[in-house]
């Protein structure tokens, strides 16, 4: 069979390319609180159930138990780049990627607390961290923190969120959404992520309050920012339960920029909550470790966290 002179041209530049786009990169983020990671040592700023050697059973032992069911979660879960959530200090973070073994992380970060503050967030990376900068809010305990990777000759900025808690008043969470819309209007054109426990739902909930699509701007595919929330069905929608309520207060929100077909996109329809049944209680919530007395008496040395970890594929393009 003859090829004519077209055709060639044609199959060279087709050999000429497929190279690239075997080059491009996949690569798994994730988010997970992992339901106040204490170290074993008294600080003067843990929870009281966390002071270790009391009457609460916290101790070196139960430590080493929180750590193994965690890292069998991380190991399970494989991502590449994870923001964690209710982390004490850097010391424990270690101590949990030194348990992931072969599988630990390179690149880790923690931020520098604020004084009398109890956990923080912290980042788990297989990709070179490039810099990082905190943005702390005047009378909030946790800052915002921005960590720039870099991804196969890309860029990425990974903002990692922990907002205040349902039970604080709804106005301080709107103070974080407020000073995270306005670091993002100077990220106008650039890729980045968000991630983490915003402690505010999708959509507004009765008891929850209101939805990140009213104060940040985080919706569907029409909205300024996609939260990922809606790739999923909406009776799949949940990362946290509190009593017979379901919720998802954690998230991972792109911009546009990331669904462009150009440096670092979305794997369209690949989020997910990640569950496994080890990580189930009877009702198919997470199973969350256990005190006893409703969270008040004595550490169990069972459990994982009452929040289930979310994660997404994204790749880098070819060229």
């Amino acid at each position: 069979m003859k090829i004519n002179a077209k055709s060639q041209t044609l199959i060279r530049w087709v050999l000429l390319f497929i190279p690239l786009f075997l080059s491009a990169l996949e690569f798994k983020v994730a988010t997970y609180n992992v339901e106040n990671l204490f170290d074993a040592q008294n600080d003067g700023s843990e929870y009281e159930e966390y002071k270790p050697n009391t009457k609460h059973g916290w101790n070196d032992a139960m430590l080493q138990i929180k750590i193994a069911n965690i890292a069998r979660v991380i190991t399970d879960m494989d991502a590449d780049i994870i923001a964690l959530e209710e982390v004490e200090n850097k010391a424990v973070l270690q101590k949990l990627n030194a348990a992931l073994g072969s599988k630990a992380y390179p690149y880790l970060f923690y931020p520098k607390k604020k004084e009398r503050v109890n956990i923080e967030t912290a980042l788990l990376s297989r990709f070179p961290i490039e810099k990082t900068a905190s943005i702390f809010i005047k009378d909030q305990a946790r800052g915002i923190h921005r960590i720039t990777l870099k991804i196969d000759s890309q860029r990425l900025d990974v903002y990692i969120n922990h907002w205040p808690a349902q039970k604080e008043k709804e106005e301080e969470r709107l103070i974080y959404a407020t000073t995270l819309h306005n670091l993002l209007l100077k990220e106008e054109g650039s890729e980045y992520l968000l991630l983490g426990d915003f402690n505010s739902p999708y959509h507004v909930q009765k008891d929850w309050g209101m939805g990140l699509d009213t104060i940040l701007h985080a919706g569907d595919k029409k909205s300024e920012l996609y939260n990922l929330w809606y790739d999923l069905p909406v009776e799949k929608r949940y990362s946290h339960s509190y009593g017979k309520q379901k919720a998802t207060l954690d998230h991972i929100i792109i911009p546009k920029t990331l669904s462009d077909g150009k440096g670092i996109d979305y794997n369209e329809a690949s989020f997910a909550v990640f569950m496994r049944p080890y990580m189930l209680d009877e009702n198919n919530n997470p199973k969350r470790w256990q005190i006893s007395d409703r969270g008040r008496g004595v550490h169990q040395g069972e459990g994982f966290s009452d929040h289930f970890p979310l994660t997404a594929i994204f790749h880098t393009s070819a060229y």
